[in-house]
Order: C-alpha cells, then structure tokens, then sequence
C-alpha cells in the first residue's frame, strides 16, 4: 500500500491505532464488555503498512468494526474518563487530547452508516440495500448476496470486463470467493446521490492461504426497486496480485 492510500485509510473515522486502543481500555475500567469490544478489535490483523513504514506496533492502524451501540457507549464512557480527570500511565504526561473528539466521530459515523444491530433493513432503501449487501458478503452467504441483484444487473470491476445477469455476477462472485476462507468487507465511508446512488469507500480483505490480503476499494452502487441494478468498483489490480505474490 502507498503513503497516500495508507494516509487516507488511517484518517477515516474507524481507523484506530493500538496505542489508542489500548489506552482507552485502560480509560474503560469498570466496563468489562466495552472493554472486550476493544480487545476483539486488536484480534484482527491491522492495515498493512507502506514497505518503508517505520513505526513500531503502537502504530498499528485497526479498522473497528463496532456496533452503534458500542460506539456510543464508548465515546460515553471516555467522556466521562476525561471530565474526572482520568487519564493512564502513557498519557499522564501529555494528556488526552483528541480521545474525545476520535471516539465522538466514530460514533457519529456509526450512527450514519450502520444499521443497529437486529434493526430490520428497509430495502426500499438504496443505503441499507448496500449495507445488507456487505453484511452478507462477510457471512460468506452466497445465496442472500445474489438475493440483492435484478435480474439484469451489471457488475464491472474496472479493471476487467463488466458482466451482466445474476448467472454471470454469480460466477464471478464464486470465482473470488472461492480463493478466500473467510472476508472481511470493512466499510470506511458511504454516501447516497439521490434517491438510487451510492458510493462506498472500502477495504476488501480476504483471507488468502492463511494471509490476509486488503484492497482500497471505491464502490458505486446503482439501485432501484430495493435491488442492485449496477455495481462498479474502482481498484488497482496490482496492489491486489502484488499482495499474492509476496
């Protein structure tokens, strides 16, 4: 990944460094399932770093995947760490400034991107069709995501021939899919342009022969009568076989 595609990626609202992380659990003592929310992030592995990174593992960059009701929790939580005037051994010294204000942006992206988890999806709705797409990406469940195409849709990953009809997208589907073991689709921005467009920016990731390979990915979604009728994804090709390859 180059400098840019990294700069950008580590300024989107989910992305947190381990140092952060791991000094906002120690904020959230007394609040054991936040606290886990955030261990279960460091799990994952982190963005990969440009080859001439030099930064130690406290600059590992994690894309969080939390729950609206997490995210609120937490920016709550290190809300009222930072009234009382706490702080932890590594920020004793220099103080939190800009733990409020991070963790108050994710939970406000959260709010606009992220259907609450067990909220019922409207697919009427052009955003949540999208969302609900993804999902069903990262449960590896081909059947609901072909259940999100027309019948005539046409998919077109820009580097290579489009394809139209749910027989075709659905080889194409099975051909990357099948490479993988598991995917993790990591949504960073998404916005809709009336009533039926929406573009997503996105980290692709799959796990590849025991390692995980990540795309930047921009994504646009056509959609009309609560199915895809058009999907383009814009990405470079050679960032992904280059991963392969090392």
């Amino acid at each position: 990944m180059d400098w840019n595609d990294y700069k950008r990626l580590c300024d989107s609202p989910p992305v947190f460094s381990r140092w952060m992380l791991e000094q906002s659990m120690e904020l959230l003592v007394g609040e054991p399932q936040l606290t886990a929310a955030l261990g279960r992030a460091l799990v994952a592995p982190p963005l990969a770093k440009p080859v001439d990174h030099r930064g130690g593992a406290g600059t590992d960059m994690f894309v969080l995947s939390l729950s609206v009701y997490e995210a609120s929790e937490i920016a709550s939580a290190i809300d009222a760490a930072i009234d009382g005037g706490r702080t932890t051994a590594a920020t004793r010294t220099r103080g939190l400034g800009g733990f409020r204000e991070a963790w108050r942006e994710y939970a406000n992206y959260m709010e606009r991107v992220k259907p609450t988890v067990g909220e019922e999806i409207e697919m009427d709705d052009a955003t949540a069709v999208v969302q609900s797409l993804i999902a069903a990406f990262n449960a590896s469940d081909l059947a609901k995501i072909m259940g999100h195409f027309a019948s005539d849709a046409v998919y077109h990953n820009i580097p290579i021939a489009p394809v139209s009809g749910t027989a075709a997208i659905r080889g194409v589907i099975e051909r990357f899919m099948g490479m993988a073991t598991q995917v993790d689709w990591q949504l960073l921005n998404i916005a809709q342009s009336g009533a039926n467009v929406v573009m997503t920016e996105r980290v692709d990731r799959f796990l590849i022969n025991g390692k995980w390979v990540g795309l930047p990915v921009m994504g646009t979604f056509e959609v009309s009568g609560g199915k895809i009728t058009a999907w383009r994804d814009y990405f470079d090709m050679n960032q992904f076989q280059s991963q392969l390859a090392g």
